[in-house]
């Protein structure tokens, strides 16, 4: 997240039309990265039950077929990228002044995507199997190199890699690039015999569908949910380039406790899947609801202080008045929206590394196109709330979802499923 963060950062001191710029080619990136992350899904749900078992044949078919659907997925979705940018960009409406932008960057981004496709499937193997802190260490190595260069792109006279936001996207990639080799030579050198052959002809049917059945579903929330955000940026888009930028550096002030969210929603995934894959579910479900409530009052904690720094933090990004302005209120209300994100994200989780990965994207598809796109345009364009009362309409949106998916898991049918069969 740090890296997209960063080059919003210091692109806000090149200019605020190149972070929206920016801000718009990723909201579509961000859908295509969920679309893909469906393998990287059904994966970790597998790994994380069958780590606790002495099971590696089956391990390794796991990560073998993972690999090879993620590789196929990305150049698939590379593709039709490079080829429909101008008419997605279209579809959400990017004003004229921010097209040329937009399209470098998001073209840019596209040819890196295996890059940052193969670093998050080997990442999510190695938190499968508690592996964690060296993921964390190979991220903050890659962010840093992101910084430098960025650096070198933005604040020095240096255009090796380019200039301004097509500068920006380069050192991106490369960054990414530095990341997948480390990541990979340590599962490599750590879970060597997780690999196999790598041959084309040893794979199966049976656990390509594997994978996607129990991935499918659990990225359909995710790509619901950002898809319903493409169409809503769209309706931001059109409110003025004031407003889109308002929103992106509010998303960005407050992406440090969405990332918190992840953190423990993903150590939580780790130990209730393992407790899973050993019969031990009760005691899974009550350290989810243990987890879930702490992380209800962490998140509240840490978002109220962060709308007490804001307006400081706000300097470093724009010295427009009314881009401040509106940044401040959203990063306000975001202390009622991040609690009810987090419980989602813990809920969410829990649920598709159990097996019950139908509910949630059934949830999210009813709740985000029966509800939130509709109202977020009837609040916010046709009733001329604005970017206000979409924040509004997001915050109901993130506490109905908690709601029902809390009733979901504490009914526990998940209890009765079995999500790694019996077939090796």
């Amino acid at each position: 997240m740090l890296l997209g963060n960063m080059d919003v950062l210091m692109l806000s001191q090149y200019s605020d039309a190149s972070v929206a710029a920016v801000g718009l080619a990723n909201q579509i990136i961000i859908v295509t990265t969920m679309i893909y992350g469906f393998i990287n899904i059904g994966t970790t749900i597998q790994l994380t039950q069958l780590s606790s078992t002495d099971q590696q044949e089956k391990s390794a078919k796991v990560v073998t077929h993972a690999l090879y659907l993620n590789i196929g997925f990305t150049l698939v979705i590379s593709t039709v990228l490079i080829l429909f940018k101008d008419t997605l960009l279209h579809i959400i409406q990017t004003p004229v002044s921010l097209k040329e932008e937009a399209s470098t960057y998001l073209t840019i981004i596209t040819y890196g995507l295996l890059f940052h496709a193969i670093f998050n499937v080997i990442g999510s193997m190695l938190k499968s199997y508690s592996m964690v802190r060296y993921v964390m260490f190979a991220t903050i190595f890659m962010n840093i190199l992101n910084i430098v260069l960025n650096y070198i792109v933005l604040l020095t006279p240096v255009t090796i890699i380019g200039e301004g936001v097509q500068g920006v996207a380069n050192a991106t990639n490369m960054s990414r690039i530095v990341g997948m080799l480390i990541v990979g030579g340590y599962f490599l050198k750590r879970k060597h015999y997780l690999f196999g052959p790598l041959n084309w002809t040893d794979v199966t049917k049976h656990h390509f569908k594997r994978i996607l059945v129990l991935g499918i579903p659990s990225a359909g929330e995710h790509v619901s949910y950002n898809m319903s955000q493409v169409i809503i940026t769209g309706f931001i888009a059109s409110l003025g380039a004031i407003t889109i930028t308002a929103k992106i550096y509010a998303q960005t002030i407050t992406s440090v406790v969405f990332a918190l969210s992840l953190a423990i929603s993903q150590a939580a995934q780790i130990i209730t899947g393992k407790l899973i894959g050993i019969q031990r579910k009760e005691e899974a479900y009550q350290f989810s609801v243990r987890t879930l409530w702490r992380s209800i009052i962490i998140t509240t904690l840490f978002t109220a202080v962060i709308a007490l720094l804001s307006s400081y933090v706000l300097s470093f990004f724009t010295s427009n008045e009314q881009i401040k302005l509106l940044t401040l209120q959203l990063v306000c209300l975001s202390i009622a929206l991040e609690p009810a994100r987090a419980s989602n994200v813990l809920l969410v989780s829990a649920l598709n590394v159990a097996g019950d990965v139908k509910y949630p994207v059934l949830v999210s598809i009813i709740v985000m196109w029966g509800f939130v796109i509709p109202m977020s345009y009837v609040v916010g364009v046709w009733l001329g709330y604005g970017l206000i009362g979409i924040w509004i309409v997001f915050i109901i949106d993130e506490w109905v979802r908690a709601f029902f998916l809390f009733l979901r898991w504490r009914k526990g049918q998940w209890k009765s499923l079995n999500v790694v069969g019996d077939s090796t």
